[in-house]
């Protein structure tokens, strides 16, 4: 059975080769499994647990090849620990960058603000102000002081997702167009916030493994 993986600091990703099938575990799940040993991985949690490992952008730039037509074009994928851009002129990679260990731009604060207030981002309504997030923990204390001045959860939640935003569309050089990665390509308050700053389109959860494919052979 030749699997492949992608194994992120909070979501591991997984392709079962012959039967096209993706499984999509919490890696602290995946730590505790005996079968998580795959041909070929990507991400913090995978390098011990392959047979031959490939570098994080590297996988992210060579999905985006194979998914996007374009020749010019932007790609981020955040994620639960950081956040990692590429930006392509001429199928060529122009810029590549990483922002390590940052709550400001990462999913993992918002998950937990999302976990501890019970919010539904798929009807949550996107805010028009913005929290300014810089830094995952201050950001967090702010929620908490509107929350205390009588901002419904919701609408606090919302304004630091919209902080997060801001952050992730100044990392990528503010573009016209951004194709996204990762974990928010799922969370619809994301997708409709964001879109106040430029066009976007969501690639799926997904993207380092189609990196991930050339290399089995």
């Amino acid at each position: 059975m030749a699997r492949i993986a992608d194994c992120g600091s909070t979501w591991t990703k997984i392709l079962d080769l012959e039967s096209d099938l993706i499984e999509i575990i919490q890696t602290k799940e995946l730590v505790k499994r005996a079968d998580a040993f795959f041909e070929v991985a990507t991400g913090h949690s995978g390098r011990i647990r392959c047979s031959k490992y490939k570098n994080e952008l590297i996988a992210l730039a060579e999905g985006g090849l194979r998914l996007v037509g374009e020749e010019d074009f932007s790609l981020m994928d955040v994620g639960g620990r950081d956040i990692k851009f590429v930006r392509f002129v001429g199928r060529k990679v122009d810029k590549l960058d990483w922002n390590l260990a940052c709550g400001s731009t990462t999913g993992a604060t918002v998950e937990l603000l999302g976990g501890y207030y019970d919010i539904d981002f798929e009807s949550l309504e996107p805010a028009d102000k913005w929290i300014n997030v810089t830094c995952g923990v201050f950001g967090m204390e702010r929620v908490l002081e509107h929350i205390s001045t009588g901002t419904t959860p919701e609408e606090s939640v919302a304004m630091f997702l919209h902080g997060v935003v801001r952050n992730v569309y100044d990392f990528a050089g503010r573009p016209e167009r951004l194709y996204l990665s990762g974990g928010f390509c799922d969370n619809h308050c994301f997708l409709r916030t964001i879109e106040k700053y430029c066009s976007v389109r969501a690639l799926g959860r997904t993207v380092p493994l189609e990196g991930l494919k050339g290399e089995i052979t």
